[in-house]
């Protein structure tokens, strides 16, 4: 096994070395080097932290270091010394045994502390109940502490033992002044009061401490195991269904019961800050679950019931290209109208955002197309999409030229939230909801959808030269996204800023992934597009930009429009020390989504004739996932009027035979019909063959037509006997009769002339 050599420096003068390691193992842990620096600079190995990063985070003890990528030569980490130390099981048990000293005190000894005449007064039976739930709430914390919960090896700085104390400390000073005092007035409402508040103290007091001992037989003493909490035969465990920590649940309904039970400010004053604290706790641990576990329940919140959820997003579906990478169809069909198994290319995303409960949608489309699209969403002849809202912004035809970024300072007006951007030629059924957790667990203020697999195949018409079309991709170890961007924005070369390698240790370049074009945002980065008005599109400006902010060294340029978490900022405020606060510095955080293979069968960005001409012949197996009101396809047996496999045939095709009369043909006489997808009211004369083609609306296709990987567009008809193949057939155009055509691009002769005298011109 090779042996490195480290250098160990300070991270707080990084050119100063504070040791030097040899013949370290590859298979030593980070806990082995502690040990060894321990010995030679004579410190507790618990005062020692090692980094792989000046400014990065502390490695865990259990890493071994061949995972840390360290060079042969060269190799350098840097340790940072934490100072005196002390154990959390201390600390806890230190927090605790206060209030339930401290808490009697002032019920015992009230002449000494509100004066000699306090001992004439009566004590209520609230105050008494109040002093047994107080010491009976504290007993039962250091009881957990000691043969309940397990502690790790870590420990904390011993300066923070002063803030948790003297939070939980001065806290029950404070609440039992108060509720000792001579002049305290019981409930305004009497004993019903008082005893609800009691038996909700009790209840949920039991409850805290089932999870808590559910909690402990949920990982095996002494192994790392990590499961997903789930309740067990113990009723009050059912809370796990619908938060992800029912302990920090049940110990503020405990602490708002006992503020019930007195009716003291004080004590809600202590309940309020303890939920902060809590919140803070919890959020974090359910940003945990979510990342750790794929399958993660998602409709549990973090602390709170049926509340707290994230935020539902806007969607913004852009309908309004031009579609400038298939001008051989959208010249003739609008690109959002373009069929895809008979049902229009806008259809798909908005069906998209439906099956994934994303309800609020902004679909931008082209001012002329208006109304035929709110007329097909209204009327049956679509899959009905009932659930969506959709506010319609139309763009008039000078905009239709505006980039994405363009069309989003467009409507910053009508973006109250944070929001998904959808392409309108996106066509998936793949399940929104893991990325949307990502999002969410990294609290990611842009998230986009990489995919290896996205369907695209051969063009059809003239041969070009054409761009692979390939994006290439930087991503760190935990799939933070550190570059992206198109091939066709670059010439021979691609700039990566120093910096990304500064930020981040291990990074992985690959051009294996596409950009879907679907992106999560916070309501931030409409600020940062209305600002920046040279932005024109978001994949070549705006997510550059941001990712060379989130990558550069000072992140501090962006702040100014990155949006705080209103919890993260009010725990930030009630934060006492007892865990490490996110730091509010750095909010700006790119990821990307990378789709696994089990997360849906089809995946179209359909920007492009040769995706187009795919899709339609791809989805026709998968087309009830998408929808069950998608219309059935005609099912023709082998002895009916056509052979027909792996095919959409719409229902209102007629496939003819030599005799209208006859119910079956000779087999010479059955049309062919192979991967292939027809649209409304074609027809399709005898001894046809149609191969991996697609058949828009209203074609006729004489009898003995051979038509093979070829796109025939709306009224289009070929004639007897034609063969055409790897062709485009234009809308209205007609085909003459015994033809052969290879590789063509059928367009009326006005245009054929114009493109020949443009040619001339030039």
């Amino acid at each position: 096994m090779a042996l490195i050599a480290v250098e160990i420096f300070d991270v707080m003068s990084i050119n100063r070395s504070i040791a030097y390691l040899e013949n370290i193992s590859c298979d030593e842990s980070v806990m082995a080097v502690k040990r060894r620096l321990s010995e030679k600079l004579s410190l507790p190995i618990n005062q020692i932290a090692l980094r792989l990063d000046a400014k990065g985070k502390n490695l865990k003890d259990d890493l071994v270091v061949q995972d840390l990528n360290l060079p042969s030569k060269g190799a350098h980490l840097y340790i940072r010394i934490l100072g005196p130390q002390i154990g959390w099981k201390t600390v806890f048990l230190l927090e605790y045994f206060g209030p339930l000293v401290i808490y009697p005190i002032f019920y015992l000894r009230p002449a000494e502390i509100y004066g000699l005449d306090a001992s004439r007064y009566p004590v209520s039976y609230g105050v008494k109940f109040a002093l047994v739930c107080w010491t009976l709430h504290y007993a039962k914390r250091l009881l957990e502490t000691q043969f309940v919960h397990r502690f790790s090896n870590a420990t904390m700085p011993l300066r923070n033992i002063f803030k948790n104390c003297g939070y939980y400390w001065a806290f029950a000073a404070f609440v039992s002044y108060f509720i000792n005092h001579p002049l305290y007035t019981p409930p305004y409402f009497g004993f019903v009061q008082f005893a609800t508040g009691l038996i909700g103290f009790i209840i949920c007091e039991f409850g805290n401490f089932s999870v808590h001992l559910l909690l402990k037989n949920l990982r095996p003493l002494g192994t790392k195991v990590r499961k997903i909490p789930m309740p067990d035969a113990n009723p009050m465990t059912l809370m796990f269904n619908v938060v992800s920590c029912p302990n920090y649940t049940y110990e503020v309904g405990s602490w708002l019961c006992f503020s019930c039970m007195t009716q003291s400010l004080p004590a809600l004053i202590f309940a309020f800050a303890g939920f902060f604290q809590m919140a803070m706790w919890a959020k974090g641990k359910h940003h945990n679950y979510v990342r750790e576990f794929p399958n993660y329940p998602k409709h549990r919140r973090a602390i709170i019931p049926f509340a707290m959820a994230a935020q539902a997003l806007q969607a913004i579906v852009l309908c309004g290209g031009l579609g400038n990478r298939m001008t051989s169809l959208t010249d003739h069909i609008p690109k959002c109208m373009l069929p895809i198994a008979g049902i229009p290319m806008f259809w798909y995303p908005l069906n998209f955002l439906q099956k994934n409960s994303i309800r609020e949608v902004i679909m931008v489309v082209a001012e002329r197309l208006l109304g035929e699209i709110r007329q097909l969403l209204c009327s049956s002849a679509l899959p009905p999409l009932s659930d969506l809202q959709i506010e319609f912004v139309k763009l008039s035809s000078a905009a239709e030229h505006w980039g994405t970024a363009d069309v989003l300072r467009f409507i910053d007006a009508r973006i109250k939230k944070d929001f998904i951007v959808v392409s309108g030629d996106f066509v998936t059924d793949v399940n929104l909801a893991p990325m949307l957790s990502l999002h969410a667990a990294e609290n990611a203020t842009l998230t986009c959808l990489l995919c290896d697999r996205v369907i695209t195949g051969p063009v059809p018409g003239p041969k070009m030269k054409l761009s692979k079309g390939r994006d290439f991709i930087v991503l760190s170890e935990n799939n933070q996204l550190l570059f992206n961007g198109s091939e066709e924005d670059y010439d021979e070369t691609i700039a990566v800023h120093v910096d990304l390698l500064d930020k981040c240790r291990t990074a992985y370049f690959t051009a294996k992934y596409n950009d879907c074009h679907l992106y999560i945002m916070k309501k931030c980065i409409s600020n940062i597009i209305k600002e920046r008005k040279e932005f024109t599109s978001l994949k070549a400006d705006l997510i550059p930009y941001i990712l060379e902010k989130q990558n550069a060294k000072d992140g501090h340029e962006l702040t100014e429009h990155l949006g705080i978490d209103p919890l993260d900022e009010k725990v930030q405020k009630f934060s006492f020390g007892t865990t490490a606060v996110k730091s509010l510095q750095y909010p700006l955080k790119c990821f990307a989504y990378l789709l696994p293979p089990e997360n849906g069968f089809i995946v179209g960005h359909v920007n492009t004739i040769g995706a187009y001409f795919e899709i339609n012949k791809a989805i026709i197996r998968f087309l009830s996932s998408f929808s069950e009101k998608i219309p059935v396809g005609q099912s023709i047996d082998g002895s009916g009027t056509a052979s027909v496999s792996e095919s959409y045939i719409h229902p209102t095709t007629r496939i003819s035979l030599k005799n209208d009369g006859e119910v079956h043909a000779a087999r010479s006489e059955r049309s062919i019909i192979k991967r292939s997808v027809t649209g409304e009211k074609c027809v399709i004369e005898p001894k046809s063959k149609i191969i991996g083609s697609l058949l828009m609306d209203g074609c006729q296709i004489n009898a003995g037509a051979q038509i093979t990987n070829s796109i025939i567009c709306s009224g289009a008809e070929i004639g007897e006997n034609a063969s055409i193949s790897s062709s485009i057939v234009v809308c209205q155009q007609i085909v003459p009769a015994n033809v052969k055509m290879h590789n063509e691009l059928i367009v009326p002769n006005s245009e054929v002339e114009l493109e020949k005298w443009t040619q001339e011109l030039w």
